[in-house]
């Protein structure tokens, strides 16, 4: 029934020649921009249309200016009501305001059904919503949107220091101008204006704005507001509580540190502060504290539970290079805008629906509206500097002298009307500055939408909808724009296992894609021969929210290292090594397809080579993964310092993973500096939370664009996600910006390659086989064909190669092409044929035995194909006594396992360390160290010595676990699966295993069958086994089946002691005979037999 999934928030607007896709409105709206919309939210199904919101018939709007949409399309009302302060004039409503274009959005249908309550008002503080907005909206809502906070923050009082300086006095001079406004009548709102603002400058502002922000009283009035809109609504009503978003381009570009927007030309200029500037400094502050209410809004939001939501747009105002001094923009003067897209008002002469906003309109705005703010302060500067002139007074359209008096305004007084106005002294235009264009609200108003649609498909038991984006590259925007290169970002080596902390990665997917955009999935050190479930779902679910996700492909230093790594088929030449790495990127996108984003290259050697031998050879993988895989993102990790010559192999590179002692004692930065800091990433493990301002600060300075702290620490810092606050601490410490994602680089030209010739297969086994041919004259490299599909390249230096992965005991067909100038293939080779081995029965891990001793004990097990991962357990019994001798449970069947105690993993011998969680039936992943094996592996023999015996534990009993790239296996010796430890509660009664003990003892010992399970004995007595006990507790040993089930004494005696031995029970337990009847040890009430 259902068809094409839901394409959720694919936003399509028209900013310039860029394209943001959309498709939930239909506006089209001449000037700055334009937004064209289609309609892609839907569902293939006749049943239910999640896009259908018709049956919303209350909603309401209220807040602040943000909300009434001032300057956004047509002012709603007429100018007959501006002296009543609650009306669509006097609040500034606009037409093109979001709650405006919800509400008359056709997929709510038919307006005049629904009622809509339109109380959003310009200038509104957190209070005017609560006491005059909220108290005027009916009950019952299915809908309310609110914006409230910005005005709480004083963002009237930031403008006007840091921006416009409408009023901006020295200190001395405000107490003079508070005296003279005060013994005017005219100046009736005098008494209660904020006069000591005026003497702040803008970094007192800014100070002053970022303690409000941070205090108590601003979150408690966000309390406030959410509660008594929520006692507004319905049962099935929400509230969207919309943000706010940055006004600067967060690449802080100085070409705006010498742009001034002041507004005044001063006569008596020593009145007054300097003249402002747009400097890097104010405007990183002005973002910074605009994140700050955001967050502390999303806070509020999250205190008030689920019937309220945040709606958070910050995101795509920089997505779409959409804020002021973007890279490129000239913002130094009015005469003319220089880009389209902008999503705030400015004072230029350019307006998106072609007015002039150097027009000053006749009719005064009330005072406490932001028109009327902006207009107190220029009354201000006149009645103190009445030569003042504005500084682009030529352009106001309706001035006849070069100044405005304050002589020149009729007030009205306080007692005339209900609210006082002001005179209108500015250009209308600055009575919006700073406030969305149309376009901003027709992309708020589709947030809103969507989670709107998405509710609907949650409420009707359908899933979520994923909120995407997808754009469109602009040629006229730099890459850098909003999301700049300077701006640090977090990426995650999420190793987490989404079985065991399904949380952690929920919470890694809903982190902001601007500050974190790149996480790393890692199934068994790379990706695996087959999809895995659970790591499929957070891949897809990271993905469609934008997150890059990369694949975890190791790289074993090349194999050149000290250790002298090898490959997973033991080998360990450059090319067998390709061969691997390839083999691993390709299986990531074949079995996570487009939800991988690119891959992640651990273990990287960082030494250049003679004649950049492995430098050369890490550019040729990232360039056969970009084209193989275009688009895809490349990170290299040798987690050290490393040569400028690696600069240009991949995307970013991972120089630093170490721990915050060492990064802050003994850093060792590399000896070159990148072109661009999202080169660098730097892992610090081992961060308290208290250092997480100062090491982010820190890397910044080293420049590292990418960072990822945690607390956790070695011997795996990166299987756990540190707790909410500490991420939000990073976040709040970074920028965020985007990715550099480059292309492959283009092939050398030169002339076309020759043939390859001499192509063979010298040797092969189960899975894999080794090919050789001949160079080939201009060949750049060499792509190794199975069939149709490229399984390898190599560099022309290489001409031998081991193709792993293939299938047992098949056929597989090879040809080899050289790879010319320009990239031109040459002409296949001969073919080479092989017959891969076939596995004995099937059988993966044969000829498994082990040697104890009372100290030390030999395991020895032919592995034919290869893993990930070989460990070797010791196990005791069959299932685990978790509250008295707890251990980690390896199954033999699917509700069958072994207990086992001790582990080998590589060459490290573990004790199981975990304790069973209170009120939890899984037993955590928790060893601790004993000490080192010796591991030696020949051929396909591997050989454990290890330095514990049975005087420890009976070391005869264990497991040899295969994981990753081929079937999970699991082999045990002795064979556990004919053993269980079940039987009554009772078989924890005191001396139990005593009565056991005795009863089997006494057994009637003959070779020839003398118990049966159902018939009589030669004696006439059915007698299947005996007991002991009290006289009304006892053990029972005995055979149990059908009529053909009997046993002698001597064989019952002796399952007794494998059940013991073999099965590990220490109380109750049975054997499951090859002839289907079962040896039983149970607790029996009533024995005749007793002590």
């Amino acid at each position: 029934m259902l068809g094409q999934p839901l394409h959720g928030l694919a936003v399509i607007a028209t900013l310039g020649n860029c394209a943001l896709a959309n498709p939930l409105a239909h506006w089209n709206v001449p000037g700055n921009a334009s937004l064209n919309s289609e309609r892609l939210m839907s569902r293939d199904t006749t049943e239910f249309d999640q896009t259908d919101l018709s049956f919303i018939k209350r909603m309401a709007a209220i807040g602040d200016s943000y909300s009434a949409g001032i300057g956004a399309g047509d002012r709603l009302g007429t100018i007959v009501e501006a002296l009543d302060p609650k009306s669509d004039w006097a609040c500034s409503r606009y037409d093109h305001a979001y709650p405006y274009l919800i509400h008359t959005d056709e997929r709510l249908g038919d307006q005049d059904a629904r009622t809509f309550q339109f109380k959003s008002c310009s200038g509104a503080v957190i209070d005017n919503v609560i006491n005059d907005q909220i108290p005027n909206i009916s009950g019952n809502q299915q809908v309310i949107l609110l914006s409230a906070g910005g005005n709480d923050a004083e963002l009237s009082n930031i403008l006007n220091q840091c921006i416009f300086q409408w009023a901006v006095f020295n200190p001395n001079q405000v107490n003079a101008a508070k005296t003279a406004a005060l013994a005017d009548p005219k100046y009736a709102w005098a008494k209660t204006f904020d006069w000591d603002s005026l003497g702040l400058g803008c970094d007192g502002q800014l100070a002053r704005t970022k303690k409000l922000i941070a205090g108590d009283a601003f979150s408690k009035s966000l309390d406030s507001v959410i509660s008594a809109a929520k006692a507004k609504l319905g049962s099935d009503g929400m509230i969207y509580y919309t943000g706010y978003a940055k006004f600067f381009a967060e690449d802080l570009s100085s070409a705006c540190d010498k742009v001034s927007w002041s507004t005044w030309i001063y006569k008596l200029y020593n009145l007054f502060q300097d003249t402002e500037k747009l400097t890097k400094g104010h405007r990183k502050t002005m973002n910074d504290l605009v994140d700050a209410v955001n967050s502390q809004i999303s806070a509020a939001v999250k205190r008030a539970g689920d019937k309220v939501k945040f709606v958070d747009y910050d995101s795509y105002v920089g997505h779409f290079n959409g804020r002021f001094c973007e890279d490129g923009v000239d913002e130094s003067t009015v005469e003319s805008n220089t880009r389209t897209g902008l999503m705030f008002y400015e004072l230029n002469t350019w307006d998106p629906l072609g007015r002039n906003p150097w027009k000053r309109s006749v009719d005064n705005p009330l005072e406490g509206t932001f028109e009327g703010s902006v207009n107190q302060l220029a009354q201000i500067t006149l009645l103190m500097d009445p030569g003042a002139q504005l500084s682009d007074q030529a352009l106001i359209s309706d001035a006849s002298t070069a100044s405005i008096t304050v002589s020149d305004v009729v007030l009205l007084s306080s007692a005339a009307v209900p609210d006082i106005e002001i005179p209108n002294i500015l250009p209308d235009g600055y009575g919006r500055v700073f406030h969305p264009q149309i376009l901003l609200h027709q992309l708020i108003a589709e947030l809103v939408i969507y989670e709107i649609v998405n509710k609907n498909e949650q409420d009707n038991r359908l899933p979520a909808i994923p909120e995407k984006l997808s754009f469109d590259s602009c040629p006229h925007y730099p890459s850098s724009g909003s999301n700049a290169s300077d701006g640090q970002q977090i990426a995650v080596a999420s190793y987490i296992n989404p079985l065991a902390d399904p949380a952690a990665w929920d919470r890694l997917i809903a982190y902001p894609v601007k500050k974190m955009p790149i996480l790393v999935a890692n199934v068994v050190n790379g990706p695996d021969s087959a999809v895995d479930k659970t790591w499929a779902d957070v891949i897809n679910r990271a993905s469609a929210s934008g997150k890059t996700v990369l694949g975890y492909v190791r790289t074993g230093y090349l194999g050149v290292s000290e250790q002298k790594f090898t490959t997973r088929l033991g080998l360990g030449d450059l090319a067998d090594w390709t061969a691997q790495i390839e083999e691993d990127i390709d299986m990531w996108y074949t079995l996570y397809g487009s939800s991988i984003g690119g891959i992640f290259f651990d273990e990287g050697w960082p030494e250049c080579g003679d004649n950049n031998k492995y430098v050369d050879l890490y550019k040729y993988i990232n360039d056969y993964t970009k084209r193989a895989h275009p688009g895809a993102y490349t990170i290299l990790n040798p987690g050290s310092p490393i040569a400028s010559c690696f600069e240009d192999t991949m995307d970013t590179l991972l120089t630093f993973e170490l721990s915050y002692e060492a990064y802050t004692s003994s850093y060792t930065p590399n000896d070159w500096t990148p072109k661009d800091p999202r080169k660098l990433w730097h892992i610090v493990y081992n961060v308290p939370e208290s250092a997480v301002s100062k090491v982010t600060k820190l890397a910044k300075k080293r420049g590292a664009g990418f960072l990822q702290l945690t607390d956790d620490t070695l011997p795996n810092p990166y299987d756990t996600l540190p707790g909410d606050s500490y991420i939000q601490g990073m976040m709040g410490a970074i920028e965020g910006g985007s990715l550099l994602n480059t292309d492959a680089s283009s092939w050398m030209s030169g002339n076309a390659a020759a043939a390859v010739s001499g192509l063979s297969a010298s040797t092969s086994d189960y899975t894999s086989a080794k090919l050789s041919w001949n160079a080939a004259l201009n060949a750049l490299g060499y792509y190794v064909y199975s069939g149709d599909s490229v399984i390898a390249s190599v560099p022309s230096s290489m001409t031998t190669i081991t193709i792993g992965g293939l299938q047992p005991g098949a056929s597989h067909a090879f040809q080899i092409s050289a790879v010319g100038g320009g990239g031109q293939i040459g002409s296949s080779s001969n073919t080479a044929t092989v017959n891969t081995k076939s596995l004995p029965n099937g059988k993966t891990i044969v000829n498994y035995h082990s040697s104890p001793g009372a100290d030390s004990t030999t395991v020895q097990a032919d592995i034919l194909v290869p893993y990930a991962f070989i460990r070797l357990y010791i196990w005791n019994s069959v299932g685990c006594e978790f509250d008295t001798d707890p251990g980690w449970s390896v199954n033999f069947k699917v509700d069958e396992y072994v207990c086992t105690h001790y582990m080998v993993e590589g060459t490290m011998l573990y004790k199981y360390s975990g304790t069973l969680p209170e009120g939890s039936t899984a037993p955590p992943w928790a060893w601790s160290v004993v000490g080192p094996i010796t591991l030696d592996i020949k051929d396909y023999t591997y050989k454990w010595t290890l330095p514990l015996g049975t005087s420890t534990i009976d070391t005869s009993k264990f497991v040899v676990q295969a994981q990753g790239y081929n079937p999970l296996t699991n082999v045990f010796e002795p064979d556990p699966s004919a053993y269980d430890c079940k039987g009554s509660s009772m078989c924890t009664t005191p001396d139990f295993v005593k009565w056991c003990d005795h009863a089997v003892n006494t057994l009637q010992r003959y070779d020839d069958p003398f118990y049966f399970a159902t018939s009589a004995n030669e004696t006439g007595i059915n007698q299947s086994g005996n007991c002991w006990g009290d006289q009304t507790r006892s053990c029972g040993v005995f055979i149990q089946g059908d009529a053909s089930c009997s046993i002698s004494g001597n064989d019952l005696w002796n399952d007794y002691q494998n059940i013991r031995k073999i099965g590990g029970c220490s109380k109750c337990g049975s054997f499951h005979r090859e002839d289907g009847c079962l040896i039983t040890i149970n607790y029996v009430y009533q024995c005749d037999n007793h002590g």
